[in-house]
């Protein structure tokens, strides 16, 4: 489960109670590269399914999607050609015992975003209210 070894789950699971949320058919609205002492990458997309149990304020404030923040520690990105608009597709996180493995892949393109890191922070998550198309 992609969950279990990132740092600080319970931004995610205190939302998410019984299961974690799919990273299939997510929104990418932000690729941000961070310089310092060690590379990090933070992503930034709208999960596809709003959960059963949601925080009494997002009811009250009829948010109707969730929106997270990964933050990838000691980052080395491979590939990055996201297309403009970010777009829709899916994101596979493996933890191979010492670093995670990040793809995130659209149709028709493919994997349009490679890295690995030794760390994920859940930064954050925030439900909002966004216009049904």
């Amino acid at each position: 489960m992609w969950i279990e070894h990132i740092i600080n789950p319970k931004t995610i699971t205190s939302i998410y109670s019984s299961e974690p949320p799919s990273l299939a058919q997510v929104q990418l609205h932000e690729v941000a590269i961070i310089c310092g002492s060690d590379l990090q990458c933070r992503l930034r997309f709208d999960l596809k399914d709003f959960p059963a149990d949601a925080p009494t304020k997002w009811v009250q404030r009829k948010c109707n999607t969730v929106q997270l923040s990964l933050n990838l520690i000691q980052a080395e990105l491979i590939k990055c050609t996201i297309p403009s608009g970010g777009g829709i597709g899916d994101f596979s996180i493996i933890h191979d015992g010492t670093r995670f493995q990040i793809t995130f892949s659209t149709q028709p393109k493919g994997v349009v975003f490679r890295a690995t890191a030794t760390w994920i922070h859940a930064d954050t998550i925030s439900g909002y209210q966004r216009e049904q198309a």
